[in-house]
C-alpha cells in the first residue's frame, strides 16, 4: 500500500471512531493508536498530528508506551568486591520496576553489588 494511502486510511479510521463515540472523553483505541505510531515510519509527527488531529503529544506518548524502550544491555558491568563475610546473615531482595522487569537475589552478597544491579536495572 502506498504511503498516502497509509495515511488517509488511517484519516479515516480516527474520522469513523469520532464519529461514532460515545463522548469526548473516551480514551483512543489501541487499534487506532497502533496505526498512528506505524506512521511515522513514513511521516513527521506533524504532519500525522496534523492529519490526525491529535496533539503532537498524545503521538509521543503513545509511541513511548506501544513501542519496546530501549534494549537492555545483555551483560552489566558489575564492581569486583571481596568475597562476603560468613558472618552477614543471608537474605533475600526482590525487586519489581515499572517497566515489568523483576530481579531476586538471596544469600550472602556484597550491597555494592546489590546497588550496582538496581542502578543498571534503573537505567
Amino acid at each position: 500500500m502506498p504511503n498516502q494511502d497509509q495515511l488517509t486510511t488511517v484519516v479515516t479510521a480516527f474520522e469513523h471512531w469520532r464519529s461514532n463515540r460515545s463522548g469526548r472523553q473516551v480514551t483512543t483505541p489501541i487499534a487506532l493508536r497502533e496505526q498512528a505510531v506505524a506512521l511515522l515510519n513514513h511521516y513527521s509527527s506533524s504532519k500525522i498530528t496534523s492529519a490526525l488531529k491529535i496533539s503532537g503529544g498524545q503521538l509521543k506518548q503513545w509511541r513511548n508506551t506501544l513501542e519496546p524502550a530501549e534494549k537492555a544491555p545483555l551483560f552489566v558491568h558489575l564492581p569486583i568486591s571481596p568475597p562476603p563475610l560468613l558472618t552477614q546473615p543471608p537474605f533475600t531482595v526482590e525487586l519489581r520496576f515499572a517497566q515489568g522487569n523483576e530481579m531476586s537475589l538471596s544469600g550472602v552478597i556484597d550491597t555494592n553489588i546489590i546497588i550496582s544491579l538496581i542502578g543498571a536495572m534503573k537505567s
